[in-house]
């Protein structure tokens, strides 16, 4: 019996190495054209990282801006103060009369024993300033007047009589008060010397009560500690430029 011979194998030609895969040399072609049309992913990136720096950057400038003034805002609100009262040649009669006030405005701080209050007592005295001034008043006797209630109150009440700087109210009111009553009676150019020294003497009762956190709130104790030696200490050296 004959055999059969088998039918031969379908044989798939093989294709050259390194050649391109049928139907995708045109294709391939293509899509390499669009590949290079397209900005690469990292040259895309280069911006968005530019300009995600650039917004780190102001927003930490604006968190240190904000926590330079929340830090700092008493001394630079007093130091331009101080510069807009020297610039403006200095109110003789102003500054006198924060002889008479401060110290009355910390014995009213002192009796309420409300430190959260210093502020609402500084808008109050310049109130009062103003309003007696309007109409036509002195404002030192009714603030001195008002003083001494004050220390009549505090030693009833019972403030006045702790220890430190409460107690310390007093003799500063005569302290300063009397610095005050001075400049009434000597002469000008003496009156201003007592000013300044005057000032600079308060700007160390403010540093007490910021070192001690007692009577007023340190922004105030702060503010005022500030002004007086801007204040005081150029118009003391003023006058010595002029004795000299």
């Amino acid at each position: 019996m004959t055999s059969t011979p088998a039918p031969p194998s379908a044989q798939v030609p093989s294709e050259r190495p390194g050649a391109p895969a049928r139907g995708t040399g045109r294709a391939g072609d293509t899509a390499t054209g669009h590949q290079g049309s397209e900005a690469s992913p990292d040259d895309a990136a280069v911006p968005r990282d530019g300009a995600r720096t650039s917004g780190s950057r102001a927003t930490r400038s604006r968190e240190a801006a904000t926590t330079v003034l929340r830090r700092w805002w008493p001394a630079l609100t007093a130091a331009s103060a101080a510069a807009l009262t020297l610039a403006g040649g200095g109110d003789g009669g102003g500054l006198v009369f924060l002889l008479f006030t401060l110290p009355v405005m910390y014995l009213a701080v002192a009796v309420l024993d409300r430190p959260g209050t210093s502020w609402l007592m500084v808008a109050l005295m310049i109130a009062l300033h103003f309003l007696l001034e309007a109409a036509g008043l002195t404002p030192w006797p009714f603030v001195l007047g008002l003083g001494l209630l004050l220390v009549a109150a505090g030693l009833v009440l019972g403030p006045l009589r702790r220890p430190g700087v409460f107690a310390l109210q007093v003799p500063a009111l005569a302290l300063f008060g009397g610095a005050g009553l001075l400049t009434l009676v000597v002469s000008p150019e003496a009156a201003v010397a007592v000013v300044a020294v005057g000032l600079l003497t308060h700007a160390a009762w403010d540093a007490v009560h910021w070192w001690s956190g007692k009577v007023i709130s340190r922004s105030l104790a702060e503010w005022c500690m500030v002004y007086d030696t801007a204040v005081g200490a150029t118009v003391l050296v003023i006058l010595l430029i002029r004795a000299f």
